[in-house]
């Protein structure tokens, strides 16, 4: 596939996976690689999922997305149960794809701020300046 149909595959993928809490169709695009079972725990713990691309960009066979979630946790997230607090999450992901199949994927989402949302952890407080790396008050 060419570019533009690799980015028009990747927003099919989130549209039919992610916005359509498709968990059959998931593994359709993955095969039978553990992002499934990635897929399939956020769906469970995030049922109301719905994930809006910001950003894409391709080249050759990869496409890059930054992307930010609304959901609501009202299922069991790990072993944690549902707090039924609404987050947000920020990610940015690159999806290497062939032969019509998503084959590997790399992510850097904000886990911490999610963790935060839910109450898991305390936030630190402060705000950090990250330019001059001093906490501003």
């Amino acid at each position: 596939m060419g570019i533009q149909e690799n980015k028009n595959f990747i927003r099919h993928y989130v549209d039919v996976v992610w916005n359509g809490h498709d968990l059959e169709k998931a593994r359709e695009y993955l095969g039978g690689n553990e992002t499934v079972d990635h897929v399939e725990q956020f769906l469970t713990a995030f049922p109301d999922v719905h994930v809006i691309i910001d950003d894409m960009i391709a080249e050759d066979d990869k496409v890059m997305v930054r992307i930010h979630a609304n959901a609501t946790n009202t299922g069991p997230f790990g072993e944690k149960p549902p707090t039924g607090k609404k987050v947000v999450i920020h990610s940015i992901r690159i999806f290497r794809i062939a032969e019509n199949k998503i084959v590997e994927t790399w992510a850097m989402q904000d886990r911490l701020g999610l963790m935060e949302q839910l109450g898991l952890v305390q936030s630190a407080g402060g705000k950090v300046n990250w330019a001059a790396g001093d906490e501003e008050e």
